[in-house]
């Protein structure tokens, strides 16, 4: 035998002693285990704790129901209910929770006063309390998921810590991976607390920009577009603040941000040139003040009311309902009809047309009568007819009169008024023209007429 041959027998009989003694470990640990469950999980005081969690499981589902119908009763009346209501809703959704955890502490005292073991039944408690305690907190998030989202994470990391697990598993997430982010050690750990950390802050800067923005809604003494622009400005610090800080705390060196912007900024000049034109527009508008919320405009071939105004477009809502988002620089840099820029009146002109025959004093007359019987003509200013000229087939008029509410459209006010005058006219006998031909015909000799039989 050679040996090179030895050398590796020698070594599979190692290695198949060392499986031996492995095997003879696992062996007696699953022995112990048994062991210990047989002393413990199954056995008398074992047996009474699960059934002392049952029965104050089974407690708690049946006694919820006439706990809410209770305490729907007690509300119920005028001098309790404008207190009692907001605290029943808060509450509500905790009522079986809260029964379970006043049995287990009830089953508790009672294996207490009896001297037997309790162990599994202070478990329950905790967790019980845990989640009473993390629900009450999360219920002051108004968005439903992320109150639920918050509550379940919370209670998991709580289960963790009651039973023990919470230390070592952050030990191995926080184990390092080999490299640095910053002047931190790269982990799981890291990553994970630092986004719990980005949510965090970002819950709360949208929950802050979303009350500052109220307040600022409310100061009588900015405009629409100042409280708007100051609005989208608040926002967009808050969230820029909540990330640097997010980043921070991983470890990123925000000096090196300069450095990666200062070499995106170059692209973005000839990539995002558009969008940033736009934002600055948007800018623009807000501060300028050349439309705002509620304006009446006609833009290219749209015409509508601005519902809103944004950084980078404005929403004009047409007359059928039509939702146009138009960007910004279209406002700065092309010719925008603002019907409603430095007063609510506007004045439409309607042409009408009366046959040579009629008396025009009369017609006109009678068109200015008609403006009284229209709601949406204003008084005053006053309407006025005008004689425009004399054409080929009609002598011209032009009505003109006033509305206030032009986002309720002006081609069906137009309309409106002509139908008006059709019906007068018409009970007047005021005629309307219609185009009329007198044809000459000049020859040497009389024209000859020849009738087919």
């Amino acid at each position: 035998m050679s040996l090179l041959q030895a050398t590796t027998l020698s070594m599979q009989s190692e290695e198949l002693t060392e499986l031996a003694e492995m095997a003879d470990k696992g062996q007696t640990l699953l022995r112990k285990a048994m062991v210990w469950a047989q002393d413990t999980l199954v056995s008398i005081d074992m047996a009474i704790q699960a059934g002392a969690l049952l029965s104050a499981l089974i407690v708690a589902l049946i006694l919820s129901p006439y706990l809410k119908a209770l305490a729907s009763h007690v509300t119920g009346g005028d001098t309790l209910k404008r207190f009692l209501t907001p605290l029943g809703t808060y509450l509500s959704p905790l009522t079986k929770a809260m029964l379970l955890l006043v049995a287990l502490l009830a089953a508790q005292y009672a294996l207490q006063l009896t001297e037997r073991p309790f162990a599994l039944v202070r478990t329950g408690v905790s967790l019980t309390t845990a989640w009473v305690v993390i629900r009450l907190v999360s219920n002051l998030i108004a968005e439903p998921f992320w109150a639920r989202t918050a509550a379940n994470s919370a209670w998991v990391l709580a289960a963790m810590n009651i039973f023990g697990l919470l230390g070592p598993i952050s030990a191995f997430l926080g184990t390092p991976l080999g490299f640095k982010i910053g002047t931190k050690d790269f982990s799981v750990l890291l990553v994970l607390n630092g986004m719990v950390l980005a949510v965090v802050l970002l819950w709360l800067a949208s929950w802050l920009s979303r009350m500052l923005r109220q307040r600022i809604n409310t100061l009588p003494s900015l405009t629409p577009s100042i409280q708007l622009l100051l609005s989208k400005a608040v926002q967009v610090t808050l969230l820029t603040v909540a990330v640097l800080i997010a980043l921070t705390s991983m470890g990123f060196d925000l000096s090196s941000l300069a450095i990666i912007g200062g070499a995106l900024s170059f692209g973005i000049g000839f990539g995002l040139q558009r969008i940033f034109a736009n934002l600055i527009s948007g800018v623009i508008l807000l501060v300028d003040r050349s439309i705002k919320p509620g304006d009446v405009i006609e833009v290219d071939d749209t015409y509508g009311k601005i519902g809103s105004l944004g950084l980078r477009y404005t929403s004009v809502i047409t007359r059928d309902r039509k939702e146009h988002l138009i960007p910004n620089e279209s406002f700065v840099t092309g010719k925008v009809v603002n019907w409603s820029y430095s007063a609510p009146e506007v004045r439409v002109k309607s042409p009408i047309g009366i046959a040579y025959g009629a008396d025009v004093h009369e017609a006109i007359a009678l068109a200015l009568k008609c403006m009284d019987e229209i709601p949406r003509v204003l008084k005053a200013p006053k309407p006025t007819c005008l004689l425009k000229g004399f054409g080929d087939n009609s002598v011209d008029l032009e009505l003109r009169f006033w509305i206030r509410d032009a986002e309720n459209g002006v081609s069906n006010i137009s309309s409106e008024v002509l139908l008006k005058i059709w019906d007068v006219f018409k009970e007047n006998s005021i005629e309307f023209p219609f185009p009329q031909r007198d044809v000459h015909l000049h020859a040497e000799e009389p024209l000859r007429v020849i009738l087919d039989k």
